[in-house]
């Protein structure tokens, strides 16, 4: 059944196959199935999904409860239906894809306790505070883990879920859409199409009020013995939205670290973190209510303006003494800046004209030094400050990055900064593809996709011009690209009868196709390796039970054959390896696929 459900996925798309391979590992078969019939046929009853899928009512019902609750699954019942229709949610399997990743950042930023409290809200899908408070039974512990919920809600880690939090967006939306258009009268003055976008403005904002509802501070917090503390009856769910805003981060000061080194990428990576929490989500919600944004320079002009109103609202601008606050006390940035400012100047002339050779003075340890010298330093010292981390050290490698051919900070007023997140977002995707191309295609390959991206429609004989190669090396590189979807060809015909002899052909590059097919690429590769590392277990399943056994844990080099301890090591090693280039492919597939 297991290989079945696995090469029906495969064969559905790399989505499907991924997801379906995640929720095989960690919820099992019957979940698996579930999810998978919900990808292929979309929104179902209970009743339909059991009988898509061959499994028992009763069954899909148990497994239903746990999907629902871990947000795998979403549920909506209209008014005039008596019937409950479910809807696959790919953000609760997201979670669960990049569950070690985020119990790492958590134990590294709030330590061991906080980390094992979010692995249990992402087991379990959700907690109330009451029933988590209730199975502790020392006071301290209670003040403790209570102190650190309030710390990872306030910073975003944990949000508050509610009742709508479970229904599908697009019917929350198409419901107060029609309730809006409804009560927005005809008038023989205003057109249809006036009246229905005024009808869509006041759903917007009716929508954006409903999930802001309910997260307000009086709303969740109370004050006892002057601690804020979070009110018992309210239920968190792990924010998939905050750790995203983590790995746009991430992927920016890495592209920062590469090219302006690693104490600017180390300052920018502590500008990112100042105002990561407050910046704009990657994904919003209109992105996942169909007809509302319709094609992708909607979609830009949009998410611009959300990251603007943040900028204008100064949510996302920090200054050069937020940024000083900020930084650890021992961070050591001198010698680490080579500009005009702080290079030894020219040789010196005097007041009259005359080059005259300075005066040496002896030291204790044996060494002489000018006058010159002395007086530079004294200069160096009065113009940058002695520390180690001064504040004109900073504004210097806040410059770097303002002024840098990839603009990594935008100065919005002297001394006030912000970060481009949408602009920056495509030069990684564009770091990242140009890395790809050059270490699997070759250099020749890459100069020819740089000549396409910059003349944007172009023939071969025009190409072969520009990056100074052979025509047949032309010609065998064309075809890699084309067979990879890096480019597209396109045919223009010379006569009417469109006669092939008389057809010549054009190339251009598209990035947002170009992503789109690596992201699912990458999609497929994953779930690939997950099905190879259960593939190789099963291979070996009596020996890996034998492992389990009680009497056998522990004692396995007494016990164990000598053949059975290599095939161990071996196991182990595939694994690792296998989890390894797991990461990696992970990683690209954050950088093309959620960035």
């Amino acid at each position: 059944m297991t290989s079945a459900l696995t090469e029906s996925a495969k064969t559905q798309s790399p989505f499907s196959y991924l997801y379906t391979r995640v929720a095989l590992n960690h919820l099992g078969e019957t979940s698996a199935i579930i999810i998978s019939t919900l990808i292929s046929y979309g929104r179902l009853t209970a009743k339909d999904i059991s009988i898509k899928s061959k499994l028992t009512l009763k069954q899909v019902k148990i497994a239903l409860v746990s999907l629902i609750q871990l947000n795998c699954i979403q549920y909506w019942k209209e008014n005039s239906s008596k019937s409950v229709f479910y809807t696959f949610n790919d953000r609760g399997i997201i979670t669960l894809l990049h569950a070690g990743d985020i119990i790492a950042r958590i134990k590294s930023q709030y330590g061991e306790k906080a980390a094992e409290l979010v692995q249990n809200i992402i087991e379990n899908g959700n907690i109330t505070v009451k029933d988590f408070i209730s199975t502790l039974s020392d006071e301290q512990e209670k003040y403790d883990n209570m102190a650190i919920l309030v710390k990872l809600f306030n910073d975003g880690w944990l949000h508050r879920l509610q009742i709508f939090n479970y229904h599908p967006a697009e019917d929350l939306w198409n419901k107060m859409y029609q309730e809006t258009l409804k009560n927005t009268p005809r008038s023989a003055t205003t057109s249809e199409i006036k009246r229905v976008a005024e009808a869509t403005e006041k759903t917007k904002i009716k929508f954006n009020d409903l999930f802001l509802s309910g997260n307000e501070s009086k709303d969740v917090f109370i004050v006892e013995s002057g601690i804020h503390q979070l009110k018992s009856s309210i239920t968190l769910g792990f924010n998939l939205s905050r750790f995203e805003k983590h790995l746009r981060s991430r992927a920016l000061s890495d592209m920062a670290k590469s090219r302006l080194g690693l104490l600017t990428g180390f300052i920018y990576e502590q500008c990112c973190s100042l105002i990561e929490q407050k910046s704009a989500d990657l994904r919003h919600r209109y992105q996942d209510i169909s007809g509302l944004i319709t094609n992708p320079e909607e979609e830009r002009v949009f998410l611009s303006s959300v990251e603007n109103a943040l900028v204008d609202s100064k949510m996302t601008v920090f200054t050069i003494r937020d940024l000083m606050r900020h930084l650890p006390p021992d961070l050591d940035l001198r010698n680490s800046i080579l500009t005009q400012n702080f290079l030894k100047p020219a040789k010196r002339v005097n007041v009259n004209g005359t080059d005259q050779p300075h005066k040496k003075i002896k030291l204790e340890d044996g060494s002489a030094i000018t006058e010159m010298d002395i007086e530079f330093e004294s200069d160096f010292h009065a113009e940058n400050g002695d520390g180690p981390l001064s504040m004109t050290l900073v504004a210097e490698h806040l410059r770097l990055l303002t002024f840098n051919t990839v603009p990594f900070l935008f100065e919005v007023a002297p001394g006030s900064y912000t970060i481009p997140f949408l602009q920056l977002s495509k030069h990684v995707k564009q770091f990242h593809y140009e890395a790809l191309i050059k270490t699997t295609m070759g250099t020749n390959a890459l100069r020819i996709l740089k000549c396409i991206k910059a003349m944007k429609l172009v023939d071969e004989k025009a190409i072969s011009n520009s990056v100074l190669l052979k025509e047949r090396t032309v010609k065998n590189e064309l075809y890699h690209l084309i067979n990879m979807n890096v480019i597209e060809i396109q045919e223009v015909p010379r006569s009417a009868d469109r006669a092939a002899s008389k057809t010549f052909y054009l190339f251009r590059h598209k990035d947002a196709s170009s992503y789109r097919f690596l992201s699912h690429a990458l999609a497929f590769n994953m779930g690939d390796i997950l099905t190879n590392i259960e593939s190789f277990k099963a291979e070996h399943k009596i020996l890996l039970e034998k492992c389990e056994r009680e009497d056998v844990k522990g004692h396995e080099e007494e016990l164990l054959l000598e053949s059975e301890l290599k095939t161990l090591r071996d196991l182990q090693l595939r694994e690792i390896s296998n989890i390894g280039r797991f990461n990696r492919v992970k990683w690209l597939f954050t950088v093309f696929g959620t960035l």
